[in-house]
């Protein structure tokens, strides 16, 4: 029998405006609720990292009480320095700012003799103003986060105390082959997502560390910020690595001003290390795991970085992979699995084939 025989007939005209405005309708909810669904679903996704270490204690009769004050204990022991540190980079960027400032001023009065742009270009604005609200905005974001991380490790307190269980309950609900089946869904996302948050946290630290390393050696200003900041923006696919470039270059610039040659090293050193890491050894290491296509990942990008900002760039990938397990598993959504897969030629054979 042919693979395309075995699923059930394609969606008509109507049934696809309906899904359509189903996910809007629910874009539109979650954007309202993301106050409280941010925290719940970065929890969920921790949950999935951290349920083979609870699961792995229950086999060594561990009691699940202890293995989450341990995981929580850990999550605490990291995230509170990291917090401590962020908040001091961002007061030493506040006090360095007029020093930067009166370098960026030095710059235009150069740029327009030397390019005869109108004053008024460099005049009209308030050049200082404008980078303080953004340095200092910097801080709230943070406090935002800090509230968002309180909420979900109260979330994940839970759901790791309810995690050994949870696929009997899944069994209960679902009795007979439905059962069976949702917990073989639920353990393959499990086992997905967590394997890829692990190694992804592996790249993002080598890609940190490296970034750190050669600003450094340049004498760039805050590199050991601007490698704390590839690290996080590395779990943001395509554009994180691009956005992390940006700030150290820019220093670099005003820092070294009138001489350009750490400015261009910085750039060549960074264009380096995302190519490297991003593009030779993210690939090699990852693999196809995911089997998801880059035009998907993109739009999940886009998508939930509307809804949830930052957060939803975050938890883009999760989300998709989630998706495509569920569409792989449900015979009515298996077409939009193949259209999320990214499938190499030889593989179409193999499963028209099947």
């Amino acid at each position: 029998m042919k693979y395309t025989d075995r699923r059930n007939r394609a969606p008509n005209v109507l049934e696809t405006c309906v899904a359509i405005m189903t996910i809007i309708g629910i874009g539109f909810v979650l954007s309202k609720a993301a106050t409280v669904a941010i925290p719940f679903m970065l929890s969920f996704l921790l949950s999935m990292l951290f349920f083979p270490l609870i699961k792995w204690g229950a086999k060594k009769r561990i009691p699940t009480l202890v293995m989450v004050f341990v995981v929580m204990a850990s999550l605490v022991a990291v995230l509170l320095p990291l917090g401590i540190f962020l908040n001091s980079r961002v007061q030493g960027m506040v006090d360095i700012l007029p020093v930067y400032y009166m370098k960026l001023v030095d710059i235009g009065r150069t740029l327009l003799i030397q390019f005869d742009l109108p004053r008024d270009f460099w005049v009209t604005i308030n050049w200082y103003n404008t980078i303080g609200r953004y340095v200092s905005g910097m801080t709230g974001f943070m406090l935002n986060w800090l509230g968002t991380m309180v909420m979900m490790l109260v979330f994940l307190v839970f759901m790791l105390l309810e995690s050994p269980t949870a696929e009997n309950r899944l069994r209960l609900a679902f009795r007979g082959e439905n059962g069976r089946k949702m917990a073989m869904i639920a353990g393959k996302i499990v086992t997905q997502i967590s394997k890829y948050l692990r190694t992804l946290a592996v790249i993002s630290f080598a890609t940190g560390c490296c970034v750190w390393a050669s600003l450094t050696l340049i004498g760039v200003d805050f590199a050991l910020t601007w490698g704390v900041l590839a690290f996080f923006l590395n779990f943001i696919p395509t554009i994180g690595s691009i956005a992390a470039s940006i700030p150290p270059i820019l220093v670099a610039i005003v820092q070294f001003y009138p001489n350009w040659v750490p400015a261009i090293l910085a750039f060549l050193s960074l264009l380096t290390i995302q190519f490297t890491i991003g593009n030779i050894m993210t690939p090699k290491i990852m693999g196809d795991a995911l089997d998801l296509s880059p035009v998907v990942i993109l739009i999940s990008l886009m998508y939930w970085g509307l809804i949830w900002g930052f957060s939803g760039a975050l938890l883009s990938v999760p989300i998709a992979v989630m998706i495509k397990i569920i569409c792989e598993n449900v015979p009515q959504l298996h077409f939009i699995a193949m259209m999320m897969c990214s499938a190499k030629e030889e593989r179409y054979a193999e499963l028209l084939d099947d």
